[in-house]
């Protein structure tokens, strides 16, 4: 199974979830499906940040993506919340900078390392590099703490570290499956502010397991990028046109 045809089940999860959360909130099963998502999305993400050609254009489209998200999550809520993008953009963030860690300890060049030597206009030695590099991923983890704690993101910790351990897995089909299944598996047992239980995020581990590492015949990039703000503008759009069809 391809990238393309994960990208496909996680989109439809995505949206029999959120159809169930602001359409029909007594409909259960609909929140069950849409536990798959969440796995499946973070496969993409890893994957994206291993095979994309600028991981700082790559780290923009997903964060613009989510402020966008979030202007619409603001406009039909009060309540201070992170969307999942937002999510995805700090595990971004965090690979990046593991990925300048291991680097700097490999002795291999990396965008990070490289900008911190035009910054300081001097060459950097290995054990130089490890150590600011080593800093920067201690200063960032405190942030994402600190973030976590006064704001509510999405899916928490888990979700900030689901993409970061399919990333670890490595680039082995195996590699891959076994960092999502741990995931996935931290993800269904985190039980706080779910409200449908995550255990059925383990139907993921199926999808997962069929995962060839290709990126299939079909692309539709932008697609992908354009569904999930406007299946959300939809779904509210329909919420609230009800409401005052109601009145």
């Amino acid at each position: 199974m391809s990238i393309f045809w994960i990208k496909i089940i996680a989109s439809i999860s995505m949206l029999l979830d959120h159809t169930g959360m602001i359409l029909f909130p007594d409909v259960l099963w609909l929140r069950i499906l849409g536990r798959v998502a969440l796995p499946l999305y973070a496969l993409c993400i890893a994957e994206g940040f291993r095979h994309t050609r600028s991981r700082g254009k790559y780290f923009l489209r997903i964060f613009i993506l989510g402020v966008l998200c979030q202007i619409v999550y603001d406009f039909v809520s009060t309540d201070v919340y992170l969307g999942i993008l937002i999510t995805f953009s700090l595990s971004i963030v965090l690979l990046t900078l593991i990925d300048a860690l291991i680097c700097a300890c490999k002795e291999q060049k990396n965008p990070v390392t490289d900008l911190l030597e035009k910054l300081l206009k001097r060459s950097l030695s290995r054990p130089v590099r490890i150590t600011l590099c080593a800093i920067l991923l201690t200063l960032a983890s405190g942030g994402i703490l600190a973030l976590n704690h006064f704001f509510t993101v999405d899916y928490g910790l888990t979700g900030i570290l689901l993409p970061v351990l399919i990333y670890l897995g490595g680039s082995s089909r195996g590699g891959k499956f076994g960092g999502a299944a741990a995931g996935t598996a931290m993800l269904a047992c985190n039980l706080e502010g779910a409200p449908t239980p995550r255990i059925w995020s383990l139907l993921a581990l199926a999808p997962l397991a069929l995962y060839n590492g290709e990126p299939g015949k079909y692309k539709l990039k932008y697609f992908f990028y354009v569904f999930y703000p406007a299946h959300l503008v939809l779904l509210y759009g329909i919420a609230m046109l009800t409401m005052l069809l109601r009145q």
